[in-house]
């Protein structure tokens, strides 16, 4: 069931929140607010539940059973572990399509030090290039909640602190963060939340 108008200071509420495919259990009687300002860190082996909780928290998956609750009238933004991005269009001629439908203004130094290649079309561009230009979207501007579901995989390191710093520049101006990376060692430096799918402290 999901709710979409709380009245906590939470963004996103899971109360008693279960969700199983098959014999495959991927939460229990969940129980968990994820609040504006906070970085959550979502690690654990492939295929025990990271994606899904993303999913179930942007509305793509329903629960079982129990209750997620959303603010009502959040901006929210979703990268999901792949998407194929088979569009002709020039990369800056896309972003700036694309900002046009979310309404939101272009950010050129950010776009600058992502560093995309903007010479070739986008359904052309490396997998990395393709991995920037959706991080760009996803964190351009200021949106509420960002769930950002491996966004590192493709990149090179210098592109990680990039993107790194963003997420935390975001977050001290109340966004509420999820990502899902085995990465950790590039948030050592700041405070962040892990919910570890390998321990089933979750369920």
């Amino acid at each position: 069931m999901m709710n979409i108008s709380i009245e906590s200071t939470s963004l996103i509420e899971f109360k008693n929140a279960s969700k199983a495919y098959g014999d495959k259990v991927i939460l229990k009687g969940f129980d968990k607010c994820f609040h504006p300002g906070t970085l959550t860190v979502l690690k654990g082996q492939n295929g025990t539940g990271k994606s899904t909780l993303l999913k179930i928290c942007m509305n793509r998956v329903k629960l079982d059973d129990g209750d997620i609750m959303i603010k009502k009238g959040i901006k929210c933004r979703y990268m999901p572990d792949y998407v194929d991005l088979p569009y002709a269009d020039m990369p800056l001629g896309f972003i700036k399509w694309m900002l046009s439908v979310m309404k939101v203004d272009l950010d050129l130094l950010f776009l600058s030090e992502l560093d995309i290649d903007m010479g070739k079309e986008v359904s052309k561009l490396s997998k990395g290039n393709k991995q920037k230009l959706l991080l760009y979207l996803s964190l351009v501007g200021k949106p509420d909640i960002v769930c950002l579901d491996e966004p590192f995989t493709a990149l090179d390191q210098k592109s990680i602190k990039i993107v790194t710093k963003r997420i935390h520049q975001l977050v001290s101006l109340g966004t509420c963060v999820l990502i899902s990376t085995h990465d950790l060692k590039s948030f050592k430096q700041h405070p962040f939340e892990v919910i570890d799918f390998d321990d089933a402290l979750h369920i």
